[in-house]
């Protein structure tokens, strides 16, 4: 057999030599090795973007820019009523003030019965003749410290012969509930974007003590900047300021009560009843308080609570003793006292929920209420004025 023939064995074909990448892939390697290989310029860009985000944020969150123009832009939603309070108290500290001011302290209840306030303008127009500018700087589980620092801030720029100016805040049974140890947690909390000598010394009387303050706002003010600055500085990018809903607490469909929350709430009514006086005396500090800026009244009105809510926990009895109290205690201080859910006659059918009156006829009959009450007011100033 004849041996086979040796074939030589094939020549490996030579590498073809690659050349650069052209088109879309040399796009994709160029993008892939500046994202994920370090670089100067990539440092550098870096750098410059987050220096200029730190610059706009300590311009955009100091005080003198949130009163501003672009202050606007803070709140993150119509619903922020933090970020619109926080606002509106600076920038009623700064401004001009040209006309008499009516503003209003509270919890959500508050602020569903008034809504914006414009309604409750043009009513004092009609009957009175007189322009005021309603202010309400409500805030959902408002605390009494919030309270002290609202306002304080909002009328740093009264003056002797600056307009008049009534404060209304919301005192109802629910108040009770706020104990020094509960008002001292939300105050702790800071959710509200502005410190205050009146909060400090409020705090320092309950036992606690208050946050450090050193005048620089984002540090000040870190929890309410830490919850609003991205969504804000979006909100300035864009161009795009929120529209606030005041009376947010009554849409959609009404909510059947719940008997875990009317017993919390009764339970807290009925365990601290025996403490009013506590509580009156914080309203004592309050209008101590204000009775050192000029020209300025202090009102309480009647938290809007619901009928049912009333009889199911049975505390008609300590309703009653409240709603003499506060009208003694009123009448002793100089106090105005406006008891407007009552005045209002408003039953069950009237509220969304325990706490919320339905929009509609049932806010209007309160905000006439109060506006009523109002042009009461400015009518006994004008007879003790002799006019």
């Amino acid at each position: 057999m004849a041996e086979p023939v040796p074939v030589a064995p094939r020549a490996k074909a030579a590498a073809r030599p690659v050349g650069p990448k052209t088109g879309w892939r040399a796009d994709l390697a160029a993008f892939w090795a500046g994202f994920s290989q370090p670089s100067g310029l990539a440092l550098a860009a870096f750098g410059l973007a987050l220096v200029a985000t730190l610059v706009l944020l300590v311009w955009f969150f100091s005080e003198a820019t949130l009163a501003g123009w672009y202050g606007r832009y803070l709140p993150r939603s119509g619903l922020d009523a933090e970020g619109f309070a926080t606002r509106i108290a600076l920038q009623s500290a700064r401004e001009d003030v040209k006309l008499p001011r009516l503003i209003f302290l509270g919890t959500s209840t508050v602020a569903q019965a008034v809504g914006s306030g414009r309604d409750l303008e043009a009513v004092i127009r009609e009957k009175t003749g007189q322009d005021w500018r309603v202010l309400v700087l409500t805030t959902p589980l408002q605390s009494p410290t919030d309270q002290f620092a609202l306002i304080d801030r909002a009328l740093e720029n009264q003056r002797a012969d600056s307009p008049r100016v009534v404060v209304a805040v919301g005192f109802g049974l629910q108040r009770l509930r706020w104990t020094p140890e509960l008002t001292l947690s939300f105050a702790r909390a800071r959710r509200i974007g502005l410190r205050s000598d009146w909060e400090d010394a409020e705090v320092r009387l309950l036992g606690g003590t208050p946050a450090a303050r050193t005048g620089f706002y984002p540090l000040d003010n870190l929890g309410f900047v830490l919850v609003n600055g991205s969504e804000a500085l979006l909100r300035l990018v864009l161009h795009r300021p929120a529209t606030r809903i005041v009376d947010q607490y009554a849409l959609g469909s009404r909510l059947a009560p719940s008997e875990a929350v009317r017993s919390e709430i009764g339970s807290g009514i009925r365990d601290n009843f025996a403490a009013l006086d506590r509580y009156l005396a914080q309203v004592d500090r309050l209008a101590a308080a204000l009775a050192t800026r000029p020209n300025v009244d202090l009102v309480l009105i009647e938290d809007p609570l619901s009928p049912a809510l009333i009889a199911d926990q049975k505390l008609e009895a300590i309703h009653d003793q409240f709603s003499r109290a506060m009208a003694n205690f009123a009448t002793s201080r100089g106090i105005g006292y406006w008891p407007v859910s009552t005045e209002a006659q408003l039953t069950a059918a009237d509220f969304f929920d325990d706490l919320h009156v339905l929009v509609g006829d049932e806010q209007d009959r309160l905000r006439l209420v109060l506006a009523l009450h109002m042009i009461r007011f400015l009518a006994g100033e004008a007879g003790q004025n002799g006019n």
